[in-house]
């Protein structure tokens, strides 16, 4: 168990009840954030390891033996509040056969929940802080497709606005609707009415746009998100940032290193983009992280993560062997690159 003998180690099932459904427990009133919503299941006894323990807690509290889980999501969380201070590591799996009848047996209610992704604040207000992480991993596809940049004058953008239409018809073809999510990256200015349509051209054919940009400027043109470069996530106003996440916008950040795990996990984001994880032609100085040095970041954040640097779908297996939730690529996406605009950036 790759984790600090500090921490309490607990175990939580992810049941769907339906499609974006999910079964939640009435959180007890005698245990800590008492009648909050909760994933069910429970601390890992001494020496146990975690899926045995959520077998054993889903038999104990909803009657239930399951057959089959994979592991969504390993991520520590602290309740600085709380003295002395919580340190928790969740093991989060995602329960896809299961025989019995579920009930609370441990006079818990038990209920299906739906989970709206665009309005996701709902279940932010009712599950534990901790959770947070987990409704995003549940809300997040395993493909970010990151454009190419756009190469100067009016030729360059309108060439830069035909490859994001066949990019995304062909992420829509490959992954279905909800399969994929698409980043704009320019690497240069636009104005806004060029802003405006680019994420109109990928929204209208089905898939979330967030733009690497500032946050006033994804409010601006309508994305559904915004990513924050080293940079910007260093001077990153996390109430600025929360209350762009309570109205639905996805925030997501680029880390190379521990230091900047740490900054976006303070901020809340939603998800980080660990880089580079493999050598990568268009950044040979930059030294590959590898797949260890991948999963440790990983085992740090509170947050889903995703591999960027010399990425193809294929990698998807390895990502999540590492503990990430997918992959983030340039070049394995886009369909007709421009002269010119043919390298991955890890900002």
């Amino acid at each position: 168990m790759s984790s600090s003998s500090a921490e309490t180690q607990i175990a939580l099932g992810v049941i769907a009840s339906g499609p974006d459904a999910y079964w939640l427990e009435r959180r007890p009133d005698a245990k800590h954030l008492a009648g909050l919503l909760a994933f069910p299941g429970g601390k890992c006894d001494p020496d146990e390891m975690p899926f045995a323990a959520l077998c054993r807690e889903l038999s104990e509290e909803l009657g239930i033996v399951v057959d089959t889980a994979e592991l969504l999501l390993e991520m520590p969380w602290v309740y600085a509040e709380k003295q002395p201070v919580k340190r928790l590591r969740l093991w989060v799996f995602q329960v896809t056969a299961w025989h019995g009848e579920i009930r609370g047996r441990e006079g818990q209610g038990v209920l299906a929940m739906p989970l709206d992704c665009h309005q996701r604040q709902i279940w932010l207000d009712a599950l534990p802080p901790a959770n947070r992480g987990i409704v995003a991993a549940l809300c997040l596809p395993p493909q970010i497709a990151i454009s190419m940049a756009c190469a100067p004058g009016v030729a360059g953008f309108q060439q830069w606005i035909q490859g994001l239409t066949a990019t995304a018809h062909d992420l829509v073809r490959r992954f279905g609707v909800g399969g994929a999510l698409m980043q704009l990256r320019p690497g240069r200015a636009l104005i806004t009415s060029e802003w405006q349509q680019a994420v109109a051209t990928v929204q209208e054919l089905g898939l979330p746009v967030l733009v690497n940009a500032e946050l006033a400027t994804a409010r601006t043109v309508g994305a559904d998100g915004v990513h924050l470069s080293r940079a910007r996530l260093a001077q990153a106003d996390q109430d600025e940032l929360a209350v762009w996440q309570a109205s639905g916008g996805w925030v997501t950040a680029a880390v190379h290193h521990p230091a900047e795990m740490g900054r976006a996990n303070e901020a809340r984001v939603d998800a980080v983009l660990i880089s580079p994880v493999q050598p990568t032609e268009s950044h040979p100085e930059m030294a590959a992280l590898g797949w260890a040095e991948f999963a440790a970041l990983s085992r740090t954040a509170t947050m889903p993560t995703f591999a960027l640097g010399g990425m193809t779908p294929q990698h998807i297996t390895q990502v999540r062997a590492s503990g990430g939730q997918g992959i983030a690529a340039i070049r394995a996406f886009w369909r007709t690159p421009a002269d010119g605009a043919n390298g991955e950036n890890f900002g």
